[in-house]
């Protein structure tokens, strides 16, 4: 068994100025249609989003590879499940090592978000 973490950090102003220069355009460079959708129907926008923007920079830095290659800002979603916790769904399975399991966390505050990823390699 071989397990991973990655884990990053995002200034919410950073994202916020970003949003409000770029808007939809910013959020369709790194997010699903449903991430964010996700993200505009939550009471806390920018913290979505750069929890969002957090947990995808921890999964890769997990996975070793960084953006590159094969593995994008859409290879994978951060989507919640009924509970509202957060879960990786692969929109490209071939980006991951077979049998790979990757559980998140993701935490905000006023100032900033922060997402942790544990891969476990089966």
């Amino acid at each position: 068994m071989d397990m991973e973490v990655g884990v990053d950090i995002v200034d919410l102003d950073r994202i916020e100025r970003v949003y409000r220069r770029y808007g939809m355009r910013f959020l369709q460079r790194f997010l699903s249609d449903r991430e964010i959708a996700v993200c505009l129907h939550k009471p806390q926008v920018i913290a979505s989003v750069a929890g969002r923007f957090a947990a995808k920079e921890a999964v890769v830095k997990a996975l070793g590879t960084g953006f590159s290659g094969d593995v994008h800002w859409k290879s994978f979603e951060i989507l919640n499940d009924e509970q509202g916790r957060p879960f990786v769904l692969y929109a490209d399975p071939g980006c991951f090592p077979f049998g790979c399991s990757i559980k998140i966390s993701i935490a905000h505050d006023c100032h900033s978000a922060i997402a942790t990823a544990l891969i476990d390699r089966v």
